[in-house]
């Protein structure tokens, strides 16, 4: 694990790429604020974290290696994906701050949903999967002074620190974004725009070798 500054430097590509996780977490943005953006992420998170436990007790190779596993996480992750992204086109009104403010227990809802987005469509992501299988094991070393899980633990926790950092700026971007285009009608497009990037994601998931 002796080169982390070009570790570091995949991830932040990685990260950078558009994908599922950033549509979904600009989608709860514009749908609703910026909170809800970074529940999203802890949502993303936690999904990280799962697969890191599932990789460090070896279950991440047999997985993937296991046709039937693989295509079901792959199925239920595309089906999901095309799931909220046939929501946010059908959404139809944006749900403003003053109605969040005043919301009460419809604001538990968007923040449980949010959250809820961000963790199963990491967890059913077959991308995420693969990560820990073939780019993470190319950075660490065998026989080292730092056990191979160990490391694999050091490098998920490096890839979640950027990934955070990189979602964190894309939900101040899309709230800066929202206040400059005031106009509700041209929000509402942006959200089934959203919505169709995420049917399209979860087609292109299904379809993948």
């Amino acid at each position: 694990m002796d080169n982390l500054l070009a570790y570091s430097t995949v991830g932040l590509v990685l990260a950078m790429l558009p994908g599922a996780d950033m549509m979904i977490i600009m989608k709860n943005t514009l749908n609703y604020n910026s909170n809800a953006g970074r529940v999203t992420i802890l949502g993303i998170i936690l999904g990280h974290l799962f697969w890191t436990f599932i990789a460090v007790i070896g279950l991440a190779v047999v997985i993937a290696n296991s046709i039937l596993l693989f295509s079901t996480i792959k199925y239920i992750g595309a089906a999901y994906l095309v799931y909220i992204g046939i929501k946010s086109f059908t959404a139809g009104q944006l749900v403003s701050m003053n109605e969040l403010k005043d919301g009460g227990g419809r604001v538990k809802g968007h923040m449980k949903a949010s959250f809820r987005q961000g963790l199963i469509s990491n967890i059913f992501n077959p991308k995420v999967l693969l990560l820990y299988i073939t780019i993470m094991p190319q950075f660490m070393t065998v026989g080292g002074s730092i056990g191979e899980n160990q490391q694999l633990i050091i490098l998920a926790g490096i890839l979640i620190g950027i990934s955070t950092v990189w979602f964190l700026v894309v939900v101040e971007l899309v709230n800066i974004m929202k206040r400059w285009l005031k106009s509700r009608t041209f929000q509402n497009w942006l959200s089934k725009g959203a919505g169709v990037v995420l049917i399209l994601f979860g087609i292109r998931t299904a379809l993948e070798a």
